[in-house]
């Protein structure tokens, strides 16, 4: 084994992870359910998440929370917030040896298609990929479409995955489409895990059917941390993922 299948192995469990998505504040700030971010932390691992998708300061400040109990993706890109006019283009915030230093399993870097600023993420997605290569990191692309309204386009979404894979992920972070997903996963030769996006009144449904249809798991943000009971969610959740009781 390498490196990288070593540290695949502590995010991927029989194949397939439950990741929670705690990064939302890198973005949009202390919203509701991130507030204390050592209690979120805990509660999605008293829950059973596989991973955590953090930022930076995250991963340094709540480590005795998580450390040996789950694996560890830290997103270097970002510095696009809710007041910015532009938020379609994501920097480079971290470098791959300060993930490297806080711990990671794996990187995370964000892509917006069709972005006016696309190929200068795609850069950054490639200078990621090479780098976390030679240390044996493993690198997880969010590639989602810029226009919103492409979000769960099937064809769209397709583009979205299969040029994450040809560019160098090890995994892809995307939506989940419903019908046509299924084309999404064959056409894509990493594994896939969906986005949960804005909170939904089904996230366990949705996640049930992205998994039937070829879905490697889901990483959750909105829909596990801003529940009433995001432990609950987050031990249901893990249960439709590797198929075991909720």
């Amino acid at each position: 084994m390498t490196g990288k299948e070593v540290r695949l192995t502590r995010i991927f469990r029989g194949g397939r992870t439950f990741i929670s998505a705690l990064d939302y504040g890198g973005f949009m700030g202390p919203v509701l359910g991130i507030e204390d971010p050592r209690a979120i932390v805990r509660q999605v691992v008293d829950g059973g998440a596989d991973a955590i998708l953090v930022n930076p300061g995250i991963a340094r400040s709540e480590w005795a929370t998580y450390a040996g109990r789950c694996g560890l993706i830290v997103r270097v890109t970002g510095g696009a917030t809710r007041y910015n006019t532009n938020m379609s283009y994501h920097a480079l915030v971290c470098s791959v040896e300060e993930a490297v230093s806080l711990g990671a399993d794996a990187v995370c870097i964000m892509v917006l298609v069709g972005a006016a600023e696309e190929q200068v993420m795609f850069e950054n997605m490639a200078r990621v990929a090479s780098q976390a290569s030679r240390l044996g990191l493993p690198v997880l692309a969010e590639v989602i479409p810029a226009d919103m309204n492409m979000n769960y386009d099937p064809e769209c979404i397709a583009v979205c995955a299969r040029v994450g894979y040809e560019l160098g992920a090890d995994f892809i972070k995307t939506y989940f489409t419903g019908d046509g997903f299924d084309r999404v996963v064959q056409a894509c030769r990493v594994p896939v895990v969906i986005a949960g996006g804005p909170r939904t009144a089904d996230p366990i449904g949705m996640a049930r059917e992205a998994i039937a249809s070829g879905a490697a798991g889901i990483a959750f943000g909105r829909n596990v941390f801003q529940a009433p009971d995001p432990e609950a969610v987050a031990r249901e959740l893990r249960g439709v993922v590797h198929g075991t009781r909720a």
